[in-house]
């Protein structure tokens, strides 16, 4: 099944309507790119993303050392719910992710009263008796950028803030692909020296192959990666 189904699943589910994250991810990678721009101006020697609600966690509580260097951008579910509350004041939002760590960041947000996460989802249109691939599409309001939508991919929010960046700055990306003892050791190595020999933008991922090797994903990450691949091909560029 494509996206579009999984909105007319939902819609069938009995929700009101249904948004793409994407679309906050292109708001969180145009707003990176100019904080970016602006710390690169002021003398930064590198910035981390901001968009994983895990490495959040990881700063907040035992990394407070590379929070100076850490983008103040909030994360694509936070625009996101605030797009769908400025449409719906009184609409009671569910996020449905395949990240155990969105359900904290939620429990700081108002504007996200739920999070679910696929398996719940998959039980949800079993009760239901809805097979997705069955069904019609139904598109979005809004299509949001190939860049946005390929956030989950590992490398892709540094792509998306480069692309959102349109050349005024150089980037020269660096991955932090899942964390663990030595991904922590290098991000505080970064961190005492204030540079980052192998690029100035890091990019950090919880987890293994970016958000389609999360917690509550259904499939490996190699077929998530392909199928999004494949989806976002004929999608419209960030700028």
């Amino acid at each position: 099944c494509n996206i579009y189904q999984l909105k007319t699943g939902l819609l069938k589910c009995g929700f009101y309507d249904v948004f793409e994250v994407a679309q906050g991810a292109d708001i969180t990678a145009t707003n990176e790119a100019k904080e970016f721009i602006e710390r690169t101006e002021k003398g930064d020697k590198f910035m981390t993303t901001s968009c994983c609600a895990g490495y959040n966690n990881l700063v907040d509580k035992h990394l407070n050392e590379i929070k100076p260097f850490r983008s103040d951008t909030k994360t694509p579910l936070y625009y996101t719910a605030e797009i769908v509350k400025q449409k719906y004041p009184d609409a009671i939002s569910v996020f449905v992710s395949p990240c155990v760590a969105k359900k904290s960041e939620a429990l700081k947000n108002e504007n996200i009263d739920y999070v679910m996460n696929y398996e719940e989802l998959g039980a949800l249109f079993v009760a239901n008796k809805i097979e997705v691939s069955e069904l019609e599409e139904t598109k979005f309001e809004i299509e949001a950028s190939k860049e946005g939508r390929n956030f989950g991919i590992l490398g892709g929010v540094a792509k998306s803030v480069e692309a959102a960046s349109q050349n005024k700055v150089e980037i020269k990306p660096h991955i932090i692909n899942g964390i663990n003892k030595e991904t922590i050791k290098e991000l505080k190595g970064y961190a005492k020296k204030g540079e980052c020999e192998n690029g100035n933008l890091i990019e950090v991922m919880c987890c293994e192959g970016g958000c389609v090797g999360g917690n509550d994903c259904i499939n490996t990450v190699r077929t998530a990666t392909k199928s999004i691949n494949e989806f976002t091909k004929d999608s419209k560029p960030i700028v």
